[in-house]
């Protein structure tokens, strides 16, 4: 089952990661918080960016935090799901670009190992 799960998934950097979560043993139809994070040279920026993804109900939102060392602010988006290739992917593009909006980047995302569903 878990060769036919990997084989199935798309062959680009989350499709990596996904295969890495796999073969670590994780199970991916188990749902758990995802976090997606980015990143803002300036505070404003990245609380209007704040703002604007809190307002989503379907995510949980945390900082802005600056990061010392980076020099730069930290936005974390959160959304309790599977681990799933195309929604993850579709959801990155999204935040990428309302990101995009506040002079913002993506900075990946990652999840813990789910051992029970949230």
């Amino acid at each position: 089952m878990r060769e036919l799960q990997r084989a199935m998934i798309p062959d680009d950097e989350n499709g990596d990661v996904l295969r890495r979560m796999l073969d670590d043993g994780d199970d991916l139809t188990l749902a758990r918080p995802i976090d997606f994070f980015h990143v803002f040279a300036e505070e404003s920026d990245a609380q209007d960016f704040f703002a604007a993804a809190a307002a989503r109900p379907e995510l949980a939102v945390e900082g802005p935090d600056f990061d010392d060392d980076d020099g730069i602010w930290e936005v974390t988006a959160t959304r309790v799901m599977a681990p799933e290739h195309k929604a993850i992917t579709a959801l990155e593009a999204e935040l990428t670009e309302l990101a995009a909006q506040y002079r913002g980047y993506p900075d990946g995302w990652g999840c813990d190992p789910a051992t029970t569903a949230h």
